[in-house]
């Protein structure tokens, strides 16, 4: 049985620690992105289908993505937060903006987080590109 997102405090957690990753890419801050993320973290990119394998590759992503001329960064809106019943996962679904000065992309985004000792982190991300604005 999964928790009402208004009811669960780890929601607002979660929700908290995707502004803070928010605002690492914004900031430029690759620790700050790392810091979010656990160790057995797993992306899949949204428009190749790229698997990302650990949060150390994440982190080196975007350390070569803010070295690229023009790069905008990306924003992830949850829209929905749920914790299960008990607190031993957590899912995040929400839509996506971002990429460079030559391509906007768009799209949908569901994610998994995991309580650890040092707060909630990111399990895994998979990102669906839906739309590109020029």
């Amino acid at each position: 049985m999964l928790a009402s997102p208004a009811a669960a405090e780890p929601a607002a957690d979660i929700r908290a620690a995707r502004a803070a990753y928010n605002a690492a890419i914004a900031r430029r801050d690759v620790a700050g992105i790392r810091a979010v993320l656990g160790d057995d973290y797993i992306g899949i990119a949204g428009s190749g289908g790229e698997r990302i394998e650990s949060a150390d590759a994440m982190a080196d992503y975007f350390a070569r993505a803010f070295r690229t001329t023009g790069f905008l960064g990306f924003v992830r809106t949850p829209e929905v937060v749920m914790v299960a019943d008990p607190p031993a996962r957590a899912m995040e679904r929400g839509h996506w903006s971002g990429g460079s000065v030559t391509g906007r992309l768009r799209g949908e985004y569901l994610a998994v987080w995991v309580p650890t000792p040092a707060g909630w982190r990111l399990r895994s991300e998979t990102f669906v590109t839906l739309g590109q604005d020029k």
